[in-house]
């Protein structure tokens, strides 16, 4: 039986459209530990489209154009730890905007940073009440 979608494939995945793509690949892929699943550049080398894996989700990246302009957006990711990802983000010029906190009734603790091009990431590690 064929599916609708590609294997490891969620249904839904955010599409980054950004100035300097590379940089956010390589941001991703340090904070994340994203992995490529595949590319394909133009041909003045910048990025028409790519599709990285965090953990079981996919982003889909390009550079900006002139018909399709940057454009920031918010994006929440559940991770392992915490403390890890958010440290790693701000040691590589993400801006921060809130440290990872546990408040209370919540089961989760969360924190946010601002990447280079303007997104908003909320980073969550569940714990237990």
């Amino acid at each position: 039986m064929s599916s609708y979608k590609p294997k490891n494939y969620n249904s839904l995945s955010p599409y980054l459209i950004v100035d300097d793509a590379e940089k956010l690949v390589e941001l991703l892929k340090i904070v994340f530990d994203a992995k490529e699943i595949r590319r394909y550049d133009r041909e003045d080398g910048s990025i028409m489209h790519i599709e990285l894996q965090l953990d079981d989700s996919v982003v889909m990246i390009s550079d900006s154009t002139e018909d399709y302009p940057a454009i920031t957006a918010m994006l929440h990711i559940y991770v392992p730890d915490v403390f890890k990802t958010f440290d790693l983000a701000i040691k590589n010029d993400c801006l921060l905007l809130e440290r990872p906190v546990s408040k209370a009734d919540e089961s989760d603790t969360r924190g946010a940073f601002l990447d280079y091009a303007g997104n908003y990431w909320s980073v969550s590690t569940q714990i237990e009440l």
